[in-house]
């Protein structure tokens, strides 16, 4: 017989059991057994699978987007095989960002496979192409890193492989100067690989400029244009070089520069190892010799300094100071018919006995009369003095600067339009020390002078230029905060007082001396000087040259620190000339880089 107790029992702990608190239940979890396919019907419902991307003979880049849509029956597994190896899975919607590191550059065939039940079912096969290349640059113009480049350059990049041309346009590729953005018009070849970039104005001068590349400009598989890892970037100056560096022969001793009203540059030079004065004029393309070299006599001594001049119509004169046999000097001026050169009267002998003869300088009136000074000096006395060609002969004005100086420095000849001949030159004297700049103006055989511009300077620098209304302007060395600057003064008509053109001036901060090489009155009017400087402290022994304008109450910057080799090596002996148009060119010897010893001359053009 059964009891009943255990059923008793059995349902007070099923009571016990409901009656527990709910958050001491502990029901594991239950998983859904996996969907089982239906495969009853195999065979009678296929997987169509069709590309949506890439495309045929796609090219693609790192990572590739493949997408296909499938019909039919659910599968099992999407998988995409390259080459006939799985390589990956697509899981619904069955789109993949499939990167292609794992297989190399070149064709590939791509299948999709779908499987499901034992069965399988392909894609057709799509050929796709992969490159991970990124186009770079194979050529470009300018070239990176160039320094001489025209305001009017096209800028011109040739690329390994073609780029998109819907990717192209001046939005993505843009020219910067600076950081500022110039306006171009930015053009692609048919066949995708050169680009080019037409400024619509010249480019701003003394400014470096690069190139950049959007990355939305690609290639077809998508890969980004490649630039070198220092960018793509140069300088444009404010001035260009005339030709490839002027001389022929190893070394300039002594040069003059003038230029034409037109434009037109014109240098008389000496050199070592050279036969005379050589003078050459610009062509537009080259350096062209106006006739054979100038000198004296057979047998005589190689000639020393020249200096070239032009006239109101822009005909050449020369004058150059010509040793002799004895141990005598004496300086011969020649003029340039169109053909040959012509001597102006008979040699200038100095007026001292047996003087020594520097810095001839020579001026040409308006009605094509020449005029000469140099400095003479003998074991006694030295002075200066001044020549006029009058009827074939070469006549002397009064002996001009003071005898009793201890000794002179630079010297300055310059014309107002009366043709009173205005003379500068610096000086020591007893009395103070340091040098002193001085200026006189004779007329006639008479002599006024404008007392001093400066004294106890610690340098003989000084410029002077005379204007087309007569003013009289000089640029003489002045310490400031332990180095020295250039003042610049304009004389005081019918006062003999000098005023101050603008305070004390120069171009580069700190600790670096400046000294001003030339003064000019330009076309219209403006002053412009021409200063030499170290560009820096550290580097003191290199001379730059800095071309400034006087702009009613200052000082403007005609382009920056202007030097052949820049921060190589210093210039010398800087000059410039204007024509009728105001444009500024530029000439210095400066030392090879190699060799110290060896100066050549360069001529500069303004960046236009």
């Amino acid at each position: 017989m059964l009891s009943c107790i255990p059923m008793k029992n059995l349902g007070s702990v099923l009571l016990a059991m409901l009656l527990m608190p709910a958050a001491c239940i502990q029901v594991p979890e239950l998983t859904a057994p996996p969907d089982v396919p239906d495969c009853s019907a195999v065979g009678e419902e296929p997987i169509g699978i069709q590309w949506v991307s890439p495309s045929e003979g796609a090219q693609v880049g790192s990572i590739t987007r493949l997408q296909v849509q499938l019909t039919g029956a659910t599968p099992e597994a999407v998988d995409l095989l390259v080459d006939g190896t799985a390589v990956a899975t697509l899981k619904e919607p069955f789109v993949l960002d499939w990167e292609t590191q794992s297989v190399s550059e070149g064709p590939h065939a791509f299948v999709v496979r779908a499987r499901r039940c034992g069965q399988e079912s392909l894609s057709p096969q799509r050929q796709v192409v992969v490159d991970r290349t990124k186009p770079s640059l194979i050529a470009q113009t300018p070239q990176d890193g160039a320094q001489w480049v025209s305001v009017r350059q096209t800028v011109r990049a040739e690329l390994s492989e073609p780029v998109m041309a819907d990717s192209v346009n001046d939005g993505t590729v843009r020219l910067l100067a600076g950081q500022s953005e110039v306006a171009a018009e930015v053009l692609l070849s048919q066949d995708g690989r050169v680009l080019t970039l037409q400024p619509l104005e010249p480019l701003p001068v003394s400014e470096v400029m690069r190139v950049v590349f959007d990355a939305s400009v690609t290639d077809a598989a998508g890969n980004p244009v490649a630039m070198p890892s220092q960018g793509w970037s140069w300088r444009v100056p404010a001035f260009l070089p005339l030709g490839d560096t002027h001389t022929p022969r190893p070394r300039v001793d002594s040069f003059s520069f003038q230029v034409e009203r037109g434009g037109t540059p014109l240098v008389a030079w000496l050199g070592t190892g050279t036969s005379g004065v050589q003078v050459e004029r610009w062509n537009g393309g080259a350096w062209q010799s106006l006739g054979t070299p100038l000198q004296g006599s057979a047998g005589d001594p190689a000639a020393q300094e020249c200096v070239l001049q032009l006239d109101a119509v822009d005909t050449p004169h020369v004058a150059w100071i010509q040793p002799k046999l004895d141990g005598s000097v004496e300086v011969q001026v020649r003029r340039w018919s169109g053909s040959i050169w012509t001597a102006l009267g008979p040699p200038v002998t100095p007026l001292l006995s047996q003087a020594s003869v520097t810095d001839v300088r020579m001026r040409v009136e308006s009605g094509g009369v020449p005029v000469i000074a140099f400095k003479e000096w003998n074991t006694s006395d030295h002075q200066v003095s001044v020549f006029r060609l009058q009827a074939g002969v070469w006549r002397s004005n009064a002996p001009t600067g003071p005898r009793s100086a201890p000794s002179l420095g630079l010297l300055f000849l310059e014309l107002n339009q009366g043709g009173d001949q205005i003379l500068g030159w610096s000086q020591t004297d007893f009395f103070f020390p340091g040098w002193a700049t001085a200026v006189s103006r004779q007329v006639g055989g008479s002599e006024f002078g404008y007392g001093f511009a400066s004294r106890q300077a610690e340098s003989p620098m000084m410029a002077m230029t005379v204007g087309g209304d007569g003013r009289i302007v000089v640029a003489s060395p002045v310490q400031l905060n332990g180095s020295q600057s250039v003042l610049v003064q304009e004389q005081l008509m019918n006062t003999g007082g000098w005023e101050r053109v603008a305070g004390p001036y120069d171009r580069v901060p700190g600790r670096t001396d400046a000294s001003a090489t030339a003064l000019k009155f330009d076309a219209q009017g403006r002053l412009v000087m021409l200063l030499e400087e170290p560009e820096s402290e550290a580097s003191s022994f290199v001379q730059s040259l800095f071309v400034q304008r006087w702009n009613t109450d200052h000082w403007e910057p005609i382009g920056g620190a202007l030097s052949a080799n820049p921060g190589a090596t210093p210039v010398s002996h800087s000059q410039f000339g204007t024509d009728k148009d105001g444009r500024i060119f530029l000439a210095w010897t400066e030392a090879e880089e190699l060799d110290a010893t060896q100066s050549r001359l360069h001529v500069y053009r303004p960046n236009q």
